[in-house]
């Protein structure tokens, strides 16, 4: 006869093949163990539960997605964000990498702000709301004697009080959005926010080699800022440059702790599609804030000029130069690959 497994010939009476040592008589059993088939445990109930946990657990290990950013961006208790969201949130907003598009970033940011300040109002330690009225009350004051011919200078600089007033409805917005970044930098800075200007200033050191690849979105990042702090100002001087700074330390602060509005802000602004996908390139959001950071700067120091309309100036030229150099290196880029 002859095994079946490698066809060498055998005697009549053998038990296993001389050759590879296959069993081809006698009790199956005793087959090598590389032929024995392991006994698979019963598939039951529990088992069967056992696996779904599992596979439970390591989908709760997937970083979460951003379409319920407005829920973990909002302060993990009432009042924790304040007004303060711009300068950073609950550190469960970190590590995210799947996207949103800039519109429904600052939707949910917005959402997340409304949450914040209504927490004021809900918080068992009421420190918080004590300070948001204090502010309140501090730029209702300035305001009424600003009215009456009594100039409180300092003060007028410190809190922005002036912000906005006699120029129309847009310029009302723009003197609110301005007051609300002030107070958002107090909070901040109040809530802890001082021990990430650190980590900031470095990252920011670190980002303004000025690398031709993300010149671009550093100058629009600065020409941004510089449009949008002569909104807040309206002819920009020297009494409106708290607006300003604050701008720029809120930047400075989203850097050093890389999670907060607005740094998920800027990474979808920054942010590659893949497919249906939009991932972070964290070194062009760390360019973009840094021209924020830097055109703020800039924007408050070109306030001591009598010329009050020279940021929106300086800023157009910033984007229009930002945009050449994007669409510049970009074909570039394209070419290359």
């Amino acid at each position: 006869m002859f095994c079946l497994k490698c066809g060498n010939k055998l005697p009549d009476d053998a038990k296993r093949c001389d050759n590879c040592g296959y069993p081809v008589g006698g009790d199956p059993d005793h087959q090598p163990e590389k032929d024995k088939i392991p006994e698979q445990p019963p598939v039951t109930s529990g088992s069967i539960q056992t696996k779904t946990n599992q596979a439970a657990a390591a989908v709760s290990q997937v970083r979460t997605p951003l379409p319920y950013l407005s829920e973990q961006i909002a302060a993990s208790l009432p009042g924790e964000a304040a007004v303060g969201i711009f300068g950073g949130a609950p550190d469960t907003v970190a590590g995210i990498t799947e996207i949103l598009n800039p519109f429904k970033t600052v939707l949910s940011g917005l959402k997340s702000f409304g949450q914040s300040f209504t927490g004021l109002f809900k918080s068992k330690q009421p420190g918080r709301l004590i300070i948001a009225g204090a502010i309140a009350v501090v730029w209702i004051v300035l305001m009424i004697l600003s009215y009456s011919g009594i100039s409180l200078g300092p003060l007028n600089w410190l809190t922005f009080a002036l912000g906005g007033m006699g120029r129309g409805f847009f310029g009302f917005i723009g003197g609110l959005l301005g007051k609300t970044t002030v107070a958002a930098m107090f909070f901040s800075l109040l809530s802890g926010g001082y021990k990430h200007l650190g980590d900031g200033f470095k990252a920011l050191l670190q980002s303004s080699n000025f690398k031709t690849n993300n010149l671009g979105v550093l100058l629009l990042g600065a020409g941004g800022a510089l449009a949008l702090y002569q909104f807040f100002a309206g002819n920009a001087f020297w009494t409106d440059t708290m607006s300003a700074l604050s701008g720029a330390l809120l930047s400075v602060q989203a850097l050093g702790r890389g999670n907060g509005f607005l740094y998920t802000l800027a990474q979808s602004l920054t942010a590659k599609s893949s497919g249906k996908t939009r991932i972070a390139q964290s070194e062009k959001s760390v360019s973009l804030l840094t021209g924020v950071t830097y055109g703020f700067t800039l924007g408050a120091l070109v306030s001591v000029a009598p010329f009050g309309r020279l940021p929106v100036i300086l800023g157009a030229a910033c984007i229009t130069a930002g945009i050449v150099l994007t669409v510049v290196f970009g074909n570039r880029k394209e070419a290359a690959a």
